[in-house]
């Protein structure tokens, strides 16, 4: 195996593929990065147990082979060019990859490839494609949700559910929900679900946003589901499970609604926050006819109190919440003007975008003593 390429571009794909090894492998093998050439295209591959993840690029091929690099020092190495054409070339042995720059030459110890298993297969029975635009703005809306508590699989990804040509994504943490809805415009009338883990869609996020957008190509297959964005291809497994009825937790009405102008809100929860420095980080929001009044304290720190405008209907209300809930919505909300129904004190609390109906967070209050 011999090829050349400037540092750079073998670095940056290194660095997609390689986010697929755990920072604790399930095996020694799984630490390793494959790369196979043949003419002048170099694939990468890198994966776990149950999270595959595929790249190719563009070289000089002169001799093609394959090879299983450890990650950490390939990587490290390449990272510490300056962008520079290198070779590299596979001993006569077969035990190392000798890379040469314009001014150096090193070599790394090869993994045994034989024992490095080979990329999957896969032939979708179900596909979705999404734009750029769409998929980010799904999982970007959805994801600050999830929990990140390993010990509840379930809460730690999202539910996908196509129901026509509707595309729904839920994310949930028990305490704070989020939906968001898309209209596909390739609907093939197939309705179905799935548990898709966090760890897939925060790979997506990282591989879209480009200088060219590329459509993402979401397919299913029994257990599984592959992740198609240009030259990367992305394998997981999907969290099992029966995810909950998240429309039962959504309150059929409202009592009290009020607008307020997002950012305005956002600035004075984190001024306020500051003050309610504990586990649960809570605000008190005193809500009337014209405003909210956000006020937090701690005996050692001290107290926070802010106004912030508003216009509400119904009667005025306290309520309290933990304030990333509260900043979390706000950052993504997208809308100048929020809107926060209510019921009362305990009841969960409905936060959305004035202009976006089809996006809505519902969360649950903090029983505290105003």
């Amino acid at each position: 195996m011999k090829f050349s390429c400037e540092t750079s571009l073998l670095a940056k794909n290194i660095q997609i593929v390689k986010k697929a090894i755990s920072s604790s492998p399930n095996a020694p093998i799984f630490s390793g990065i494959h790369l196979i050439l043949k003419n002048n295209e170099l694939e990468l591959i890198a994966m776990d147990l149950n999270f595959y993840m595929s790249d190719s690029i563009e070289v000089n091929g002169e001799e093609d082979g394959d090879i299983l690099v450890p990650a950490k020092s390939f990587s490290e190495l390449l990272t510490k060019f300056d962008n520079e054409v290198i070779s590299l070339e596979k001993n006569s042995n077969d035990t190392e990859i000798i890379i040469k720059s314009n001014k150096g030459k090193f070599s790394i110890p090869l993994m045994e490839k034989e024992d490095f298993p080979a990329f999957p297969t896969f032939s979708g029975e179900k596909v979705l494609t999404f734009s750029e635009e769409n998929i980010g703005e799904l999982i970007n809306k959805t994801i600050y949700a999830c929990s990140t508590d390993e010990t509840r699989p379930l809460f730690t990804g999202i539910l996908l559910e196509k129901k026509g040509s509707n595309i729904t994504f839920v994310g949930t943490n028990t305490h704070r929900l989020a939906i968001k809805t898309i209209k596909l415009e390739n609907d093939d009338n197939n309705d179905f679900s799935m548990i898709i883990p966090s760890r897939l869609l925060r790979e997506i996020s990282a591989n879209i946003g480009k200088e060219i957008p590329e459509d993402v190509e979401i397919s299913l297959k029994n257990k599984q589901i592959q992740v198609k964005i240009d030259k990367v291809k992305i394998i997981s497994s999907l969290i099992e499970g029966a995810f909950p009825d998240y429309k039962r937790v959504i309150p059929s009405q409202f009592d009290t609604t009020t607008v307020f102008n997002a950012k305005d809100m956002e600035k004075a929860v984190k001024r306020v926050a500051l003050f309610s420095k504990d586990d649960y980080s809570i605000i008190r929001l005193s809500v009337d006819q014209d405003k909210i009044v956000l006020t937090s304290g701690i005996s050692d720190l001290g107290q926070g109190k802010e106004n912030v405008d508003c216009v509400t209907k119904g009667e005025g209300l306290n309520i309290a919440f933990n304030s990333k809930y509260v900043m979390d919505i706000l950052k993504y909300a997208g809308s100048e003007e929020v809107v926060m129904e209510m019921n009362n004190s305990l009841s969960p609390v409905c936060i959305k975008p004035e202009s976006e109906e089809d996006y809505i967070y519902i969360v649950t209050p903090v029983r505290v003593i105003f």
